[in-house]
């Protein structure tokens, strides 16, 4: 029976247009080859429910924006977004669209 974690990089990939790379083929730690992400995949039973909280939020107070949440650590300058795939994939659509209007690479 296939693993939990391998059936979600497979969705993973399927919703991206990625391409899941079978772990006796990877050469680097990515579990999706996709031309513009890095995809790594993490599946959880739960997942953190200050996660979840704060998605919630940004998603009750966006209106027709795209909620995102971002978070940081004390004492770092690195700061990680987190957004709905399908979010994200929207925003990828609208840069290619906008590739080929204005013939940007």
């Amino acid at each position: 029976m296939d693993k939990n974690w391998k059936a979600f990089e497979r969705r993973v990939a399927l919703r991206t247009g990625g391409e899941r790379i079978p772990v006796s083929d990877r050469r680097t730690p990515l579990d999706v080859a996709h031309p513009y992400l890095g995809i790594e995949c993490k599946y959880r039973k739960k997942l953190s429910k200050f996660i979840k909280d704060s998605m919630q939020q940004a998603i009750e107070g966006s209106d027709n924006k795209i909620p995102t949440v971002v978070l940081g650590e004390y004492r770092s300058s690195e700061m990680l977004a987190i957004l709905r795939l399908d979010d994200l994939m929207t925003l990828i659509i609208a840069y290619e669209k906008y590739k080929e209007v204005t013939h940007a690479d």
